[in-house]
């Protein structure tokens, strides 16, 4: 008889027991996730990415979208350069950065010294559109200050524009380079001097500068001449070119007093528009890009090319 009382309220304390641990609820404050780990086990959380990729500038930079805005070129305008990235040479007696360029995958730098013989000489320098370093050419190449930077999409290959050099003139000389190896393919002349050329895909044809700027020259995709204009010869300095479907606009630095600019002219080298181009300490602007309608100029800052993305305004 005690055993068997002994047993039934053992087994009273256990059904008491289970019926406690059953009904237990999260402790107040905290939420039961009971089921919760194992339905998002090995699920990333989602990544929210900027809607524009921008080159030069990564992604998760950008908090909210930007939506570039052509420039109503029919009214007066002011342009802005926010500085964005660096593209830094990677040796360091490589002294002044020169042409660049969008291949649209990545940025291609030109960045001179002068060799023991005192000719200008360039270090190519490939980029992803965040600034890393990919590659460089195999050891300089002799370009002739590498004045500008253009791509052709059909051959793979930066078209660079001479301008000038030091041993040798080559006022009217371009370089071919192999977009992949940067390696020189060709090298050649033309019957005009030009310190800057770029090239239109949609349109397959070359606009180019002379001198100071007073004289437009227009060429077919086969480099054959198909047009000189003279144009009022601006006061600021020469640098490079982007050779747009509605437009070509030239980037022109700070001198004597004028401060720099684009100048947009037409594809018949009429003169569109003169923007005043406004960058922090007035750093020397050297060439331009239009990217899906993003405009970015750089700047040398020697071993050193700041990447600037234009913003535009109205003037006044």
């Amino acid at each position: 008889m005690k055993k068997t009382y002994v047993a039934v309220i053992a087994l009273t304390l256990c059904i008491l027991l289970l019926l406690t641990t059953g009904c237990a609820s999260a402790p107040p404050g905290e939420t039961d996730t009971a089921g919760t780990d194992s339905e998002t086990a090995g699920t990333e959380p989602a990544k929210t990415e900027a809607a524009t990729d921008a080159p030069g500038e990564s992604s998760t930079e950008a908090e909210t979208e930007f939506v570039p805005v052509l420039p109503d070129l029919s009214k007066p305008l002011t342009a802005e350069g926010i500085r964005i990235l660096t593209f830094k040479c990677p040796e360091n007696d490589y002294t002044t950065a020169q042409g660049c360029c969008y291949d649209g995958e990545n940025w291609v730098v030109a960045f001179n010294k002068f060799d023991q013989r005192g000719e200008e000489c360039t270090l190519l320098c490939k980029f992803d559109k965040n600034g890393k370093l990919l590659k460089t050419s195999d050891g300089p190449l002799y370009l002739e200050h590498a004045n500008n930077i253009t791509y052709l999409p059909e051959r793979f290959a930066y078209f660079v524009t001479s301008c000038q050099g030091t041993l040798s003139e080559c006022w009217n000389g371009y370089s071919i380079v192999d977009r992949d190896s940067l390696t020189l393919i060709e090298k050649g002349t033309l019957k005009k001097p030009f310190f800057a050329m770029g090239y239109c895909p949609e349109r397959d044809a070359y606009a180019s500068a002379r001198w100071s700027g007073e004289t437009l020259d227009f060429w077919d995709g086969e480099l054959n001449h198909m047009l000189t204009k003279s144009v009022d010869p601006p006061g600021t300095l020469s640098q490079g070119v982007f050779a747009a479907k509605d437009g070509v606009w030239f980037v022109r630095s700070s001198r004597n007093g004028y401060k720099q600019e684009f100048r947009v002219y037409d594809w018949e080298g009429e003169l569109i528009a003169a923007i005043p181009l406004h960058l922090k300490n007035d750093a020397e602007s050297e060439s331009v890009n239009i990217i899906n309608g993003e405009f970015f100029v750089t700047s040398n800052a020697g071993r050193r090319a700041y990447l600037y993305r234009v913003q535009f305004s109205e003037a006044g």
